[in-house]
């Protein structure tokens, strides 16, 4: 077994799932524009769902290239809603299971290597994915129900509960990074922080945890942490959207080079506020709205950050990842000044329109 806990028979039911995805999702189209992002072949090999076009950065001091473009874990329902919490008894509606595992292996044949979840829901359909499809990913987990934010959970003894309860859902003997969600304007004790690298050294001497991350949407809570705790964290998920832009000095991100620490970028979109903005600017405009370009040039502009190791958006149709992707197979093309205009135009008129639950990505400012 190697160290990502991937078998001789995992690698042949990961080589099946392809052949499937290509079968679910039929082949990338041939025409996708930007140079190849071409890896030598020993080092390709050693790349979960390698593929040429995609590029992979670094997750930090843990030395494994990820996907620049990930997997957030919401998706959306038919209707327009978000399944997002859990399902009861653990039990996935077959149709829905169906339309996952054809996200899933797109996704995988495109690159993606890295998915980011947050809920039971999300860790009970991917490991049914994992299981049903054979491709796996590198997950990042967290339960919003089971962490630390709710103020009960903060003990070694129910942090471990949360691990346990990943490990039932995604089906797998570790978590490959436990990254618990703290509140999300930060906020919480040295001895709780202390709990969490207790619970990680514990849930790794038990061979249930192999890496330590953590989620917050305070920039000002992170930057704390890594300043305090860096060293042994491996990875931070925090807010980084279409409006943000790194600082010019004393940015957070120096402390995530200082400190060797991978950072993944979560609601690239607004939470798709982004989205709504382009649909109200069309309908103003009396023209058809343009949601692929919108975010595929929104993920571009994200994606020219060297510091980001990924960006995660959440996506619903193996339509929308061919799209996303395409973020990546292009970064070598800079966007013109008419595309980045149009990006933080569409951005900004997002951020005016938040709805109050989002208020706070408002509230966290533009640059990081």
């Amino acid at each position: 077994m190697n160290e990502d806990g991937i078998t001789r028979r995992d690698f042949v039911r990961q080589a099946a799932g392809a052949v499937a995805g290509a079968a679910l999702g039929g082949a990338l189209a041939s025409g996708a524009e930007g140079p190849a992002a071409a890896k030598p072949a020993a080092e390709a090999g050693k790349v979960l769902n390698h593929n040429p076009r995609m590029g992979y950065r670094r997750l930090g001091k843990t030395g494994v290239m990820i996907s620049e473009v990930g997997l957030g874990g919401h998706w959306k329902t038919p209707t327009g809603g978000r399944y997002w919490g859990h399902f009861a008894d653990d039990k996935v509606p077959p149709d829905v299971q169906k339309a996952r595992n054809e996200v899933w292996v797109k996704c995988a044949e495109c690159g993606i290597n890295y998915l980011d979840i947050t809920t039971p829901g999300e860790a009970t359909i991917y490991g049914n994915c994992m299981k049903q499809t054979g491709v796996k990913m590198h997950v990042g987990y967290s339960d919003y129900k089971l962490c630390m934010r709710g103020k009960s959970n903060r003990t070694v003894e129910k942090l471990m509960f949360e691990i346990d309860e990943g490990l039932r859902r995604l089906q797998v003997e570790q978590v490959w990074l436990w990254r618990p969600q703290a509140l999300m304007g930060g906020g919480h004790t040295e001895p709780e922080m202390l709990n969490v690298l207790e619970t990680y050294e514990k849930a790794k001497q038990a061979g249930k945890v192999k890496y330590l991350g953590m989620s917050a949407h305070s920039h000002k809570f992170v930057q704390w942490v890594l300043e305090k705790w860096g060293e042994k964290y491996h990875a931070f998920v925090f807010l980084y959207t279409v409006s943000n832009e790194p600082k010019q000095s004393q940015s957070m991100f120096d402390v995530i080079r200082a400190k060797d620490v991978g950072a993944i970028g979560l609601k690239p979109f607004h939470g798709n506020g982004y989205f709504r903005a382009e649909v109200a600017a069309a309908q103003k405009e009396k023209r058809e709205p343009d949601l692929n370009g919108v975010a595929l040039a929104g993920l571009r502009k994200i994606l020219q950050v060297p510091e980001l190791t990924a960006s995660i958006p959440g996506m619903t149709l193996p339509a929308e990842v061919e799209n996303n992707v395409k973020a990546s197979y292009e970064r070598k093309t800079k966007l013109s000044r008419a595309e980045r205009d149009r990006v933080e135009a569409v951005a900004a008129a997002s951020l005016e329109q938040l709805p109050p639950e989002y208020a706070w990505i408002r509230e966290q400012g533009r640059y990081v």
